[in-house]
């Protein structure tokens, strides 16, 4: 007899989109599940559009979220009102491929994993790519195969510990949220996500599952991460931002510099982490790397509010108190001696991401 699992899914002002989120949970071979849809308190038509899927299918509850508003309550809100024995999460706007939870739960048969992962695909627009088939993708990944136990003709790779300093040390993220498939009953040993982590939640929470218990990582996708226009986080093409202009675009620029402040508050929960860690070896190393990535965060800050000399420098200072550069500290000295900053150069350390 198949077990259940809860699928957590938050929302929010996802009406016209999140058709294809459900439809994607109705594909699926796996048939014992119930679908937590977790309104954040929309102000469009979710709850019309999902109460209408609830018509048709009895799996499917309408859940108004309570908590915290963010997508750190919404998904706790969800996962206290599961019934099932174990949990997954899919967000609003992107898909799973049929496979997903017939694989997920075949493979913690086999490992005996408490949870489980899988890789993803990503689509832009029309566009779908797989970004774990490039060299520096599979070297990582055959590393952690020859590092790791591997299952099922080394498709599956095993962790227990050693699994946090591998995602420090990664360049890519092979774990998401979205292919997370485990036992409810680890709730009340981890605990709820971390409501007032606005950005971020997804990995500080998963985090808390690294080297304390029996994790599969599945190799071949599971999932389609959709970079909409409308996310969190994908408001703009990044690559396509200029960064002379940008304080020109009040809406842009409130949001860059919102999401690089919550970026921050993340990398130093992470750095808190590695300092509390007994599992990490070189230390020092892994610190120095997360105190390159805050300063070259403040850096971008610095650099965008160069027109205002008073914040560019306490931004600039923020960065130097991380790690010192030649990027900020000629900013710095820039600022400091210059009545007017103009055009200060060296774009290539800015960080949008």
């Amino acid at each position: 007899m198949e077990q259940l699992i809860s699928i957590v899914m938050p929302t929010y002002n996802r009406a016209h989109i999140i058709s294809g989120a459900i439809e994607s949970i109705l594909r699926q071979s796996y048939t014992s599940w119930e679908l937590i849809v977790v309104d954040d308190r929309s102000t469009d038509h979710t709850e019309e559009a999902i109460r209408e899927w609830t018509r048709k299918d009895a799996r499917i509850r309408y859940v108004c979220n309570e908590r915290e508003k963010g997508p750190g309550g919404a998904r706790n809100t969800g996962m206290l009102a599961a019934k099932g024995e174990y949990l997954a999460f899919l967000d609003s706007d992107d898909e799973w491929y049929p496979c997903h939870l017939t694989d997920s739960m075949k493979t913690h048969a086999l490992t005996k994993a408490d949870i489980s992962f899988a890789l993803w695909v990503e689509r832009h627009g029309d566009i779908t790519s797989y970004n774990f088939d490039n060299e520096v993708e599979r070297d990582w990944l055959h590393s952690m195969r020859t590092t790791f136990e591997t299952w099922n003709d080394e498709e599956t790779i095993v962790f227990e510990k050693g699994l946090f300093e591998a995602f420090l040390s990664h360049t890519r993220n092979f774990f998401q949220l979205n292919t997370m498939v485990f036992r409810r009953e680890l709730l009340d040993e981890v605990g709820l996500i971390n409501e007032h982590f606005y950005l971020g939640e997804d990995t500080t929470y998963l985090l808390r599952f690294f080297d304390k218990y029996r994790i599969a990582l599945q190799t071949k996708p599971h999932s389609v991460y959709r970079q909409s226009t409308d996310s969190l986080y994908f408001f703009c093409d990044r690559w396509q931002l200029d960064p002379d202009t940008i304080h020109l675009n009040e809406e842009i620029y409130i949001k860059i510099e919102g999401l690089s402040f919550k970026s921050i508050k993340v990398r130093e929960h992470i750095r808190d982490l590695v300092t509390q860690s007994d599992s990490v070896g070189n230390k020092a190393k892994q610190l120095s790397y997360i105190d390159i990535g805050i300063a070259s965060k403040y850096y971008t800050l610095s650099y965008l509010n160069r027109y205002d000399r008073k914040k560019a420098l306490h931004y600039c200072r923020q960065s130097l108190r991380y790690n010192v550069s030649i990027f900020n500290l000629f900013l710095f000295v820039k600022l400091l001696f210059s009545s007017k900053s103009g055009n200060v150069f060296l774009h290539r350390a800015l960080n949008f991401w």
